[in-house]
Order: structure tokens, then sequence, then C-alpha cells
């Protein structure tokens, strides 16, 4: 892929800028990402509590792009702050990729978002009464890629400490906090806007990607086979080829 800079990307929960590293190696050729992180995450500020936290993380982003619009990929919360973006500021985003979107909000009513909310029930317990060092590990267990176990210490340490940052995002992608869900939002984006899943993700992502890319004109969706919610990570390979000529899509040649 013959990549024209720049671009940006924005990582997942309890994730980092570094997380990309697979995926820019897969990539090659004259790239220069944008890595933007999450407020709280890597070397970014800490969340104002004061703040929404999606409009921080989008604030932070718009304040690392360029003013003329650029490619943009977001995983996970990331992946839904990405389209906040696109939505409420079309003239900075040229290009979309959406990797494993946790948009819930989009998916409610449907039997995956019913499963999701149970297989969450864990999860919600623990973070609710304080207990994070269990908390983490329900959250890895349904959106990690390896055994717990199989983490170095310092990821878990890492994660562990930053899992107290997941609540704040909930009215984002849980209450569409931003509205992002009226009618007419999505139909007035007129990017390449591409979905990618991993085949072996939880069911409520192809919801969510269904409702949401049903509404938007030059809407396309790969599914990785064999991949988790963490495919940039574990299938960067195929996510580069999920992406060729959308992230960077050929302007349109006008004979004479």
């Amino acid at each position: 892929m013959a990549a024209k800079a720049p671009f940006a990307l924005i990582h997942g929960w309890l994730g980092r800028a570094a997380d990309w590293r697979p995926f820019l190696n897969s990539l090659g050729g004259s790239t220069s990402p944008l890595l933007i992180e999450l407020p709280g995450h890597g070397l970014a500020e800490d969340w104002d509590e004061s703040r929404d936290y999606a409009d921080q993380a989008a604030e932070l982003a718009l304040d690392e792009m360029p003013s003329d619009p650029v490619p943009l990929i977001g995983h996970g919360f990331g992946a839904v702050v990405a389209l906040k973006m696109a939505v409420e500021r079309p003239y900075r985003v040229s290009s979309l990729v959406l990797v494993e979107p946790v948009f819930f909000a989009a998916a409610e009513g449907r039997w995956a978002h019913d499963k999701l909310m149970r297989d969450l029930a864990p999860f919600e317990k623990r973070i609710s009464a304080g207990e994070s060092a269990t908390a983490v590990k329900e959250f890895h267990a349904l959106w990690g890629h390896e055994d717990w176990s199989d983490l170095s210490s310092e990821d878990r340490a890492y994660m562990m400490e930053r899992i107290r940052l997941v609540p704040p995002g909930w009215p984002l992608i849980n209450e569409d906090r931003s509205d992002l869900l009226d009618p007419g939002r999505l139909e007035e984006l007129d990017i390449p806007v591409t979905f990618v899943d991993g085949g072996d993700t939880h069911p409520v992502i192809a919801e969510i990607i269904s409702t949401i890319g049903d509404r938007i004109a030059d809407a396309e969706w790969v599914t990785v086979p064999g991949a988790g919610h963490n495919l940039p990570i574990s299938h960067p390979d195929k996510l580069v080829e999920a992406i060729e000529g959308r992230l960077f899509p050929v302007p349109p040649r006008y004979d004479a």
C-alpha cells in the first residue's frame, strides 16, 4: 500500500499508541502516522473528571491532527471516538476505518446486545464494588486476545491502573450521549468508511456494524476470519489487506 502521510490512529481502552506497531510494520511503505492516545493512557494527559471523557478524547485527537482532513483509524472505544469526530467535524477526516467499534447503543434491542449486557455484568459488579484487580480480569476475558496469565506483569499493572477509565466512556457507547444515531447524522457522512471486525469476536460487533453501515452511503465491511477483538495486534497483515485502497482512496480520474 502506498500510504500518503499523514494519517491518525486511536487505540482502544486499556491500550496505548504502541499497540499499533504490528499494524504499522505490516503497512510499511512511506507512512507518517499520528499516534493518538486516549486520556489517561500512554503519555496522554489524564482524564479531567469535570469533563465528559469522550469529549476530552476527541479534543486531544483533534489537537494532534492537522487542520486539513486526514485518514483516521480507530479501534474499539477509539473507533467510536473516531466516528464521533467524523460526524461532528467532517472537515477534519478524509476517510474512516472503524475496527471493532464498541458502539453498543447502536445494537440496543438486538439479541446480541442482550447477550452483551449479561456478559458485562460480572465486570460491572466488580468495578462498582471497587474490586479493580478482579474487574480488569473480567474485562480482559471478554475483549483480550490472549490469556491474562500470558501477559507480562508490566502489561497487567498498566491495565489495572486504567480500568477506572472504562465507566466514564459508557455515556458515549451505551447512551449515545453525542447523539450520533440521531436521524440524518450518519447519512451525512460523505467519506469512505470501512468497518473491520474479527470472525471470532463478540456477536454484538456485527450488529453494531450492520446498523451503522446501513446508514452510510460509502461503507464497506470486512471480516477477518479467526480474529478476535484485538485484531490490529493479532492479525495486522489481514487488517492491512482489509483496508487496501480504502484508507487512502485513489481520487477519481477525469479524462479530457
